[in-house]
């Protein structure tokens, strides 16, 4: 008998399991087997050479790898990262391996095994007073609003609250599963209006939509005046750019209308976040601020259940640190929460198109497929009907076989 040999793309689960379900594999096998063919890295920094030796000792044990620096072996440097790479059943062995060594590391196997655990039961739905976000289906867009006269990219075509509206309902037509209203331009440069102004803008629409729209609404505020006032309109998401810092009084609002939060990263304001912002390394204190923050807001009342988290393309970051970002966006998951990514029509698209805003949809598609590919649950967009397009496309070609 002559055998057919391939290769199946590796580090893809979902063809994996289209091939095992094909093939007569027992459905509970499907799923143990195919998590084989994706490894998790998990980067720790700090770690001594003996921690790090251990450390490597330990996973090549359970065949499983780690890299380290290359001169660990003869004790230095005094600190280095070292990463561990391994498949997702062994991270949970090596934290009973790692429970009799010294160096922390007890400690350590711990805090792996919680992390992986925080990553695999990210929240699949959040409730809301009148409306459920259901993640379970793939990802959700959610449709920019914008009632400006100033917005980088649409400023002063919503202006009126009946073209406001109008476009509100193209967009669930369109597949927006979210309506988020904004009444303040956060381009890099801009002025907020004054509190009157910004509710001017947003009320009459807000008074129209919550009553008719099939969708949760959000509203893009940073006051919490504004905030109070579209709660009490039927908003049900405050979607806060400063991350509940700007106003002191913002956390009390959501927690008091029971409102769900979107927690986002903004070096700055949006007056001086684009004064040359820096970071040695944008993912990881990005994700140290976002922990810090969500742990301050859960103490003061805000249900666990009810944040989602966007590391802020845009807002205080340079072109690297936007890519970084997407290309490293499943790491946000590690802190337990729904993750919402606001790419659309950016200014780090132009730097690598050269186009104009209203030009920039096609560049804006290549950073939603690597968004996609990292497990994105949110996507913040002005093209609402191109991108449900390009989702439906990537899902048939990428979509899990099993439904979870």
């Amino acid at each position: 008998m002559k055998y057919t040999l391939r290769l199946l793309p590796s580090g893809d689960t979902a063809i994996l399991k289209k091939h095992l379900i094909a093939s007569g594999v027992d459905v509970e096998g499907v799923e143990i087997i195919s998590q084989k063919a994706r490894n998790w890295v998990i980067q720790i920094d700090n770690v001594s050479p003996p921690a790090a030796n251990i450390i490597k000792q330990q996973l090549l044990s359970l065949g499983q790898e780690a890299a380290v620096h290359r001169d660990v072996i003869t004790g230095n440097p005094d600190f280095s990262t070292v990463y561990i790479i391994s498949d997702q059943r062994k991270l949970f062995t090596l934290e009973s391996k790692l429970a009799s060594q010294p160096f922390g590391l007890e400690e350590l196997g711990k805090e792996i095994s919680s992390l992986a655990r925080t990553y695999m039961n990210v929240p699949r739905q959040i409730q809301l007073r009148d409306h459920i976000i259901d993640f379970t289906k793939g990802p959700l867009l959610s449709g920019i609003l914008n009632i400006t006269p100033d917005s980088f990219s649409d400023g002063g075509l919503y202006i009126d609250p009946e073209r406001a509206c109008e476009r509100a309902f193209e967009m669930v037509e369109e597949g927006a599963s979210i309506i988020d209203v904004g009444g303040e331009s956060s381009r890099p440069g801009s002025k907020s209006p004054e509190l009157k102004e910004e509710i001017r803008r947003v009320e009459p629409v807000l008074k129209i939509l919550t009553d008719k729209l099939p969708v949760p609404i959000s509203i893009d505020t940073r006051k919490s005046e504004v905030a109070r006032m579209a709660a009490d309109n039927g908003v049900e998401i405050i979607n806060d750019i400063s991350g509940l810092t700007h106003d002191p009084k913002m956390l009390d609002v959501a927690v008091e209308t029971g409102a769900a939060v979107i927690i986002m990263h903004m070096l700055g304001t949006p007056e001086t976040m684009q004064n040359d912002p820096y970071y040695t390394d944008p993912v990881t204190e990005i994700i140290k601020w976002l922990k810090n923050k969500i742990k301050e807001i859960i103490e003061r009342g805000i249900s666990k259940y009810k944040i989602i988290i966007d590391p802020g393309i845009g807002f205080g970051k340079r072109l690297g640190d936007n890519l970084d970002i997407i290309r490293e966006l499943s790491s946000f998951k590690g802190l337990g929460f729904p993750v919402l990514i606001g790419y659309s029509r950016k200014s780090f698209i132009g730097l690598l198109t050269g186009h104009d805003p209203d030009k920039r949809i096609y560049g804006g598609l290549a950073a939603l497929s690597k968004s996609l590919q990292q497990g994105v649950n949110i996507i913040r967009v002005h093209d609402v009907k191109e991108t449900n397009d390009f989702i439906k496309v990537w899902n048939a070609i990428n979509g899990e076989v099993i439904k979870q």
